[in-house]
Parts: structure tokens; sequence; C-alpha cells
């Protein structure tokens, strides 16, 4: 199964870079939380929840940045959980300001769907979300 839940979670990024807005939603339960709170822009909620609530965090992630872009450098399968680094790319929309740097997304899969997302900027806290230590 974690095999899977990797394979899950690297189609959906695939599907963000090729800005597919449809595949990632076939992959989520209707009652997904996702939760941004070390890493979300100022001025926008932390948590999200269901589907029109991740659609809502893309539009404030989109409104915020004029550029934003992902890589996945490494993606680790644990139990129920897939644990993602990423770089991430971003140019303020307002302020012209740049934003490089890497987060850790913990991705929780139950029967094949994303029923959780929890993004941190601290590795230690991500290996503790799915379960490990540093």
């Amino acid at each position: 199964m974690s095999q899977e839940n990797l394979e899950i979670v690297r189609s959906i990024y695939v599907a963000f870079a090729q800005r597919d807005g449809v595949t990632p939603f076939e992959h989520y339960a209707p009652d997904i939380e996702w939760e941004n709170l070390h890493w979300q822009p100022v001025g926008v909620p932390t948590v999200y929840h269901g589907h029109d609530g991740v659609h809502v965090m893309f539009q404030d992630i989109l409104v915020a940045f004029r550029e934003f872009e992902f890589r996945t450098l490494e993606l680790t399968p644990i139990r129920d959980h897939v644990l993602v680094t990423v770089d991430e790319h971003g140019v303020g929309r307002m302020s012209g300001v740049v934003v490089d740097r890497r987060h850790y997304a913990a991705w929780t899969l139950h029967d094949g769907m994303v029923t959780r997302v929890c993004v941190y900027l601290d590795h230690g806290e991500a290996l503790k979300a799915v379960g490990l230590e540093e």
C-alpha cells in the first residue's frame, strides 16, 4: 500500500506541474484537510477543508505570487503517509520578493484517497508528523 500511496502523491505533483487542476481532486477525499501552519503567505487561512477549501488555497497562492513552482526532491512512503521534500520558488505578485525555500509535506492517505496534507518548514516536525524521529 505504501508504494501505491507514493505513486498517487507523485501523480498529484506531476499534475500540479502541468497546471492540471482536475487530476489531483480525483485523489482527494471529499473531507480532505490541508494545513499550512508554517508555510502559508501572510493574511490567508492556515487550514483548508474539503475540495472547495483546497481550491481556495491554490487561489490564495496564485493571488499572492505571480510565479510559483514546486520541485519534488524526495518522496518517502511511511505506512499510510508519504513525506515529500519540496523546493519551492515564488515571486510575490505585489512586492516582487523572491521566495526560494524548502518545505516538507506530510500526506496522509486512506484507501487510496488523500485525507490530510500538512506542510512544514522544519524537517524534524514533518518527521514527527509521520511517526518518525530525526
